[in-house]
């Protein structure tokens, strides 16, 4: 059941923002492009896939503790999804982005949800290891031998929860997939638990889920 409340309140931050980016453009910070960024990262087909992809994991992962790394964490959706189906403190999550101004505008947005936002490229991270899962819905951003690297560096045992998509129309979706299916087996994973595919409006979004 949608929270309607919980989203007017998310979305009026996002205004906000976007209004004191608008008001900075004018004092020499020219980073209007950041107001149209910011209203995709709460919009309909962003909200969807990434409560999706939480409603999805909490299936198999039951556990209260743990430790959460969202790579590409953009402005911090996913880990506010995350935190809303693993409210306890017992839960850490981590939300990192290569992009600093991801990190300033993910603690305006969602700052008081008990998430760790970072500035860090997951490439230089040499250990994966201390993480019960990691989340990744930015694939289609990234190259193939990038996500292999992620799931060598983690725990054996640890959860992979990955999103791409079959949109190509971007230039910076250098990373997609026509079926679910194929994008599952491109990961090379000892064990699937979930494949599935998302119909949003103007393309597919695809999830996998294991080890």
């Amino acid at each position: 059941m949608r929270n309607w409340k919980l989203e007017s309140k998310i979305l009026s931050r996002a205004l906000k923002l976007s209004e004191k980016v608008y008001d900075e453009s004018m004092y020499g910070v020219d980073d209007l492009y950041r107001i149209k960024d910011i209203v995709h990262s709460v919009d309909q087909n962003h909200w969807d896939s990434k409560k999706w992809l939480a409603d999805e994991f909490h299936k198999f992962y039951g556990f209260h503790t743990g430790k959460f790394y969202v790579v590409g964490g953009w402005y911090g959706m996913m880990a506010y999804q995350l935190r809303l189906k693993w409210p306890g403190s017992r839960m850490n999550i981590i939300s990192a982005d290569c992009d600093p101004m991801c990190e300033e505008y993910a603690w305006e947005l969602f700052g008081d949800y008990d998430i760790d936002f970072r500035t860090k490229d997951i490439n230089e991270e040499e250990d994966l290891s201390p993480y019960s899962a990691i989340i990744n819905t930015s694939c289609e951003h990234m190259e193939q031998e990038d996500l292999h690297a992620i799931i060598k560096k983690k725990d054996p045992q640890a959860w992979i929860a990955f999103q791409t998509n079959n949109y190509k129309d971007l230039n910076s979706h250098i990373n997609c997939w026509p079926t679910a299916q194929l994008f599952a087996e491109s990961l090379n994973l000892k064990w699937v638990a979930c494949v599935k595919t998302l119909k949003l409006n103007d393309f597919n979004r695809f999830m996998v889920i294991g080890k």
